[in-house]
């Protein structure tokens, strides 16, 4: 029982603040099978007298498994019923070979042209990274969406001087230094790759020629709290969705690391979005009209498995 208690105060503390009403079970309907208690990896469920019953109410992470795989209906959690949609199709929603077609087509695109990404389309967009999984079903994942040209436009010069002045500070050892101390190795190694990088489109541009910096119509970053050790897999899992969801409007999207290195390396930045102190930008990503169409699909090197 001790150990209950404290697996229940550490999924409340978890939740931070989530208020997660428990499911109910109709024991008129319930069938005894027990699917829902099988399935319930909170423990909120168990089997007595041929009925299932709620007996640890307070673990729940609503994640809906049990209302989802009752074949009466006898259990149900008013956080997870869906009105539409009901129930699935009798196989899944795309094959495979359709769905591998999908994962292939959708590639990277950093042109744009200056047709502005509806409002609704966004939305969906974002509605696609909703039901991506989270850890414990924390469905902690924040967005801030920028779909103003004028906002987008002051996140790119935001962007732009701090990695102007990141690639200034990398030219000392000492500040260099400070950094590895602060940041560790791996964060100054790739925000010195970003520096150096910028450096050269910087020359680019000053020779007007091609500038590809990528901004397109709208702008949406992910964030969450920084002490949540499943926030950077929550937060991408759920933009990646976003992606493939933009990818089937006919839109083109393209992650931006240096938007997310400068948001969480400059406090400056990380105001003017709106982030919480607290919490830590794990990805971000353009959306607009693609400029270019992509003819061919192309080939991946091939993966290195273990059997065991």
């Amino acid at each position: 029982m001790e150990n209950r208690q404290f697996l229940e105060k550490s999924k409340r503390d978890v939740l931070m603040g989530r208020r997660i009403t428990p499911p109910q079970v109709n024991a008129d309907k319930c069938n005894g099978c027990g699917l829902c208690v099988k399935v319930c990896n909170a423990l909120v469920l168990e089997l007595k007298e041929s009925k299932a019953k709620v007996m640890y109410g307070e673990s729940c992470s609503a994640c809906g498994h049990c209302w989802a795989v009752c074949p009466e209906e006898a259990v149900v959690q008013q956080e997870v019923v869906t009105t539409t949609d009901l129930k699935p199709g009798p196989a899944p929603a795309v094959s495979p070979d359709a769905l591998q077609l999908l994962f292939r087509e959708r590639r990277s695109v950093r042109l744009f042209n200056d047709k502005p990404v509806s409002k609704e389309q966004l939305i969906k967009i974002i509605e696609a990274g909703r039901y991506a999984p989270t850890g414990s079903n924390r469905q902690d994942v924040n967005y801030v969406v920028l779909s103003d040209q004028q906002k987008v436009s002051e996140l790119r010069s935001l962007v732009e001087g701090f990695m102007e002045k990141t690639f200034k500070l990398m030219q000392n050892r000492a500040v260099a230094f400070l950094y590895r101390m602060k940041f560790g190795n791996a964060a100054v190694d790739l925000l010195r790759y970003y520096a150096s990088k910028y450096q050269l489109l910087k020359e680019r541009k000053e020779r007007n020629a091609y500038f590809p910096l990528p901004f397109g119509s709208a702008v949406i970053v992910v964030h969450a709290q920084s002490w949540d050790s499943m926030a950077a897999f929550n937060c991408s899992v759920a933009l990646y969705n976003c992606s493939l969801m933009a990818h089937s409007l006919g839109l083109g999207c393209c992650i931006i690391g240096w938007a997310q290195t400068s948001a969480n390396m400059d406090k400056k930045i990380k105001h003017w979005l709106g982030i919480p102190k607290e919490h830590r930008v794990y990805c971000a990503m353009v959306v607009g009209h693609p400029s270019i169409k992509y003819r061919r699909l192309v080939e991946r090197k091939t993966t290195e498995i273990k059997w065991h």
